[in-house]
This record gives C-alpha cells, sequence and structure tokens, in this order.
C-alpha cells in the first residue's frame, strides 16, 4: 500500500498467521516542520499575544495603582540641615559648624551656573517625565551582565534630587522602585525650577561641601552669585557632581586632574549643543584653578572664636531659651556676629610673636610659654580681640577665657597689684566677676583671667560691663538676639566725674604686676579705646601645673657676644601690653 498510515500484518515480526492479508490503520505521523517534540507544548502565536498583553497590562495598571498610592515623604533630615556661620564684627566670614550648606534661592542661583549643571547631569531635564526610560533600560542591562557590584541608576536630576532629599543612598531594588515612583509623582506635582533649586541645594561637592553656594565659596572663595559671568568656574563646579570625591583628588593625582579636565570639556561642549553658550565663547575659556583646600576651618584662632562665641551663647540660653545654644547652631540657618574685630586680632598676633621672639625651643627654660592676651573695648565691654593659644587643634582650652586653667588661681592679687601699680586703692574701683559664659557677674569675685582682667580694669571709675563676645545672632536673615546697648558713662564722662571729685580714674597706660612665686607676669594697657591684659605663664612639660619664669632668653638678641642676664616673663608681657596701646 502507498499510504504511510496503513501496514499489513504480515509486514509485522512476529505477527499472528490469522491476522495475515487484513490492514491496521496506526497514528498518524507528523511531517517535517510540524509541532512535534517540545513545540507541540508552546502556545500558539495568537495565545502569546494574549498573554502577553495580559502580563503588561497588569503590570500597567499594578504601576498606575502603586503610582496613585505613592506619597511624597518628608525631606530626610540631612537634606534639610544647614550650616550656622560665624563671623568676625565687621561681617566677614570666620567658619561655619554643622553641615556645610548654605541654601539660596532659584534666583540667586546665576543662569550660567543652573545651565552648566544641566549639561552635566540632565540636559532634557524641562521635558522630561521625571526618569529616563532608555537610561533605566542601559541600567538595568548593565546590572544584569555585571559581576555583582552596586546597582546602577540611569538617574535623572529629578531622581537624584529625590535620593539626595527624601529618601538615602541605599542601593536595592525596592529602594530604586520608590525613587522611580517619587521621581514621577514629583515631576507631575512640583514646578521644575522648585526641584532644581533643591537639587542644587542639596547635592554633594566634595571639600565637605553640600549645594552650590558652599560649593562655590569652598572651590573660588567666592558666592554663588560672583560666577554670573564665569561659565569656566560654573562648568567646574557642575563637572564635580558625577564623581565628587574623585575630582576633589584632582591637585594631587594625574589621572583624576585628567578626567576633571575631560568632564569640564564635556559640559562645556553641552552647553554649546543646547544653545546655552557661544562657541566662540568657549573656545576662549580657560580651565580655572580652585584655591587650595583648607580641610579643617578650626585652624588657627577660628576654632577658639567659634569655641568662645559658642559657649557665651549657651550662657544666655540657660536663661532665654529663645537664644541659640551648640545644639541648636549644630542644627544650621544661623549667622552669629561675633564682638572680634580683625584688625584687633592682627594686632595681637603681631604683638605676641613679638612677646615670643627669640625662645630657644632647645633650652628648657625657654620650652611651653604662654602668652595670653584679652582685649576689652573699654566703652562698651565688648570682647574685640584675643589669643588664647597657638592654635585651636593643637591646644582646645583657651589661655585667654578660661579660668579653671594655670593661671586662674592667682585670685586678688592680680587686681590689687595692678591697682597698686596705678596708685589707686581698691575703694577707688567698682570691680565685679567679668564671667565669659553670659552669666551675670556677682560682686568682688575677682578677675583671674586675662579677659576677665582687662573688663575689670577698664571699669575702673566708670559703670562695669558685662564682657560680650556677640553682636547678634540671626535665624535666615531675621535677628532673633542682639546684644543690648550699654547704659553707661563714657569714658570722658568718667573724666569729668573725676574731676569734679566723684570718684578717681586710673592714669591710662601700662600697668604691671608680677605674682610672689614667679610663675605669672601680668601686664594691662589701657586708653580710651581698648584696654588689654596679658598674661605670660610657663607650664611643665606635660602641659600641667606652673613653672617658674627663670632664665628665659632675652626678647632681643644682644649687640655683642657678650653674655647678657635671662630676661623676666614681666619683660615679655609689657612688651605685648605696649604694643597694643596703639590699637583702636
Amino acid at each position: 500500500m502507498s499510504n504511510d498510515s496503513e501496514v499489513t500484518a504480515a509486514g509485522d515480526v512476529g505477527g499472528d498467521p490469522a491476522d495475515q492479508g487484513t490492514t491496521r490503520t496506526t497514528r498518524p505521523r507528523h511531517r517535517a516542520g510540524g509541532r512535534g517534540g517540545v513545540r507541540r507544548f508552546l502556545p500558539s502565536p495568537k495565545l502569546a499575544a494574549s498573554l502577553v498583553l495580559l502580563v503588561v497590562s497588569l503590570a500597567g495598571a499594578a504601576f498606575a495603582i502603586a503610582l496613585a498610592v505613592v506619597e511624597i515623604p518628608e525631606p530626610n533630615d540631612f537634606a534639610t540641615r544647614e550650616a550656622s556661620i560665624f563671623t568676625w564684627d565687621d561681617g566677614s566670614r570666620i567658619t561655619h559648624v554643622g553641615v556645610n550648606r548654605q541654601p539660596v534661592e532659584f534666583d540667586r542661583i546665576p543662569k550660567v551656573v543652573r545651565d552648566a549643571v544641566l549639561a552635566a547631569e540632565d540636559r532634557s531635564f524641562y521635558g522630561d517625565p521625571g526618569v529616563s526610560v532608555t537610561g533605566l533600560l542601559r541600567a538595568v542591562k548593565n546590572n544584569i551582565t555585571s559581576d555583582g557590584g552596586s546597582l546602577q541608576g540611569g538617574s535623572t536630576i529629578t531622581q537624584q534630587y529625590v535620593k539626595n532629599y527624601y529618601l538615602t543612598q541605599e542601593q536595592t531594588f525596592s529602594r530604586k522602585a520608590e525613587e522611580i515612583l517619587v521621581s514621577i509623582k514629583i515631576a507631575n506635582e512640583v514646578p521644575k525650577d522648585i526641584v532644581l533649586r533643591d537639587y542644587l541645594n542639596t547635592a554633594f561637592f566634595a571639600r565637605g561641601t553640600y549645594g552650590v553656594e558652599a560649593a562655590s565659596r569652598a572651590y573660588f572663595g567666592v558666592p554663588v552669585g560672583d560666577l554670573a559671568e564665569d561659565p569656566a568656574r560654573a562648568a567646574y563646579i557642575a563637572a564635580i557632581i558625577q564623581a565628587p570625591y574623585y575630582y576633589a583628588t584632582a591637585p594631587d593625582d594625574p589621572e583624576a586632574a585628567k578626567a576633571l579636565r575631560e568632564r569640564w570639556d564635556y559640559v562645556l561642549d553641552g552647553m554649546v549643543q543646547e544653545g546655552w553658550l557661544e562657541a566662540g565663547k568657549r573656545a576662549g575659556l580657560a580651565f580655572p584653578e580652585p584655591v587650595k583646600y583648607e580641610p579643617d576651618e578650626l585652624t588657627g584662632v577660628n576654632g577658639y572664636a567659634v569655641d568662645a562665641a559658642t559657649q557665651y551663647l549657651n550662657g544666655l540660653h540657660e536663661r532665654d531659651p529663645s537664644v541659640p545654644d551648640a545644639a541648636m547652631l549644630t542644627r544650621g540657618g544661623y549667622t552669629v556676629q561675633t564682638t572680634y574685630r580683625p584688625e584687633v586680632m592682627s594686632a595681637v598676633e603681631r604683638a605676641v610673636t613679638a612677646g615670643l621672639a627669640n625662645l630657644d625651643p632647645a633650652r628648657p627654660e625657654d620650652r611651653d610659654v604662654h602668652l595670653a592676651v584679652a582685649c576689652v573695648d573699654t566703652a562698651t565691654g565688648a570682647v574685640v580681640g584675643f589669643r588664647g593659644g597657638p592654635g585651636y587643634l593643637q591646644q582646645s582650652f583657651n589661655d585667654a577665657f578660661q579660668a579653671n586653667g594655670p593661671i586662674g588661681r592667682l585670685g586678688g592679687l592680680l587686681v590689687k597689684s595692678l591697682l597698686d601699680s596705678s596708685e589707686r586703692s581698691l575703694e577707688s574701683m567698682r570691680i565685679f566677676d567679668a564671667r565669659d559664659d553670659g552669666k551675670p557677674p556677682g560682686p568682688n569675685d575677682f578677675a583671674t583671667t586675662p579677659m576677665r582682667a582687662a573688663a575689670a580694669f577698664a571699669a575702673i571709675g566708670t559703670d562695669y560691663h558685662e564682657p560680650h563676645h556677640v553682636v547678634e545672632v540671626r535665624k535666615d536673615g531675621e535677628v532673633v538676639w542682639r546684644a543690648p546697648e550699654p547704659e553707661r558713662d563714657t569714658r570722658a564722662e568718667a573724666q569729668e566725674k573725676a574731676r569734679a571729685g566723684t570718684f578717681a580714674v586710673p592714669a591710662q597706660g601700662l600697668h604691671q604686676a608680677v605674682d610672689d612665686g614667679g610663675q605669672w607676669a601680668w601686664a594691662v594697657g589701657q586708653d580710651q579705646a581698648v584696654t588689654t591684659a596679658v598674661a605670660l605663664f610657663a607650664t611643665g612639660p606635660d602641659g600641667k601645673g606652673n613653672r617658674r619664669l627663670d632664665g628665659m632668653s632675652p626678647s632681643h638678641p644682644p649687640e655683642s657676644r657678650a653674655p647678657v642676664e635671662s630676661e623676666s616673663g614681666l619683660t615679655r608681657a609689657s612688651l605685648v601690653a605696649k604694643l597694643m596701646l596703639s590699637v583702636r
């Protein structure tokens, strides 16, 4: 038979003879290319398309529901923290405490800076839905094919903003999904300018800075507003965002410097492509050099200034909780204008340098010598200058203000000695404890630190004014505390009263004293502008206790090689006080 589906029994090996000559129909065989084997278990194309459509529909419905129920969270605590700024008396900056972030409004961020950041991070920002589909797909592919490293994001500016401002830096699929949903929600509900503003105020730029204002100051020493006509520096700031820690090493790492330069070029070229920068102007731009990075702004005198002003505010806070204390300052947003005058601080440093001149570290008598200085405005009691030590990071204890140290045990001896030197008696003065913590002074508690000595001596013959370290405190631009205006006799009025016999005023000039044990030397210089108290002492090798001041080298080298007797500490202390008499 020719039909493949029929075979004879005779053709069957071992078939029954009775069945020979008959035929038997068997199951048809599949032709090549038919749905045999595994393929017969697969759905038909029509069914497969239906299943795909169902899955997509369910996923879309789930996404729509998730997007509808997701809420924009509250900003995380870190994102809302700011710096508190401390300034000198003239408003120039000392340093900051807390997170180094200074938020600025959108219109205060120059357009060239905004354009540079968009060119660097998200050129389609104003037109995208908050996420980049192509970026996400590329990130998914890279995550699948990677060897298990951290998740890649394909992030838009909106996504970066959501991660910085609302969520965390955790890299998980659930956190990434939340980031995408919140980003789309924000893109639909929050104006783009607001998103960009908050992003520019929260992005990290290394050098311990967050936001473009702090970054501009850290890298170029100017507020961000000064970059309005400077696309080169604007592009530098924008380039940092991609890899801040790496690019921050550029001054010391040639590879990082090369990568940063390439990123800078990429930003500027992008600005040209988007029509935000003229090609001719771009061609003439030179790569900018940032200022040298000082990793700790509490170095030198800065730490002493911040610490003293903070301790003063802590004392005020105990009486008036509206005055910020250290914890409130750390949360940020305050500007503290201190009473310290830059010109007086500079004069103090010059005087101390002269007072410590020619000390020889090789000689035990010349080691561990301290010169503490405090200058008080004679008319108001404002502390206008000081010298607390060699540097805050080397010695956090402030010799000028803190009384529980080596020079804090003199008691009334100092004031009595100084008064004797000015030919006045204790009865001719009104002495109070000039405290440095903002608390009310107690009567007849004699000064034992340079600051207290200066304040007490400034009060002779006139009203006593509590020394203060702060002019005013602002919160978000509004004054929350201001030092009260002193109600007092002016020095001129005091002189008139002295001539009328009401009370005595000590002669202006230099007054000096030394303790009986030879362990301290004191001098006070006074005029109508500033009263300066100077204390010189020496500690042991461990920094504790006091030793005698005998045997110090002279402050001026001898003109000949003839032996010169050692100099007393009083000579050096007096030299500093004399130099400060000319300060106004």
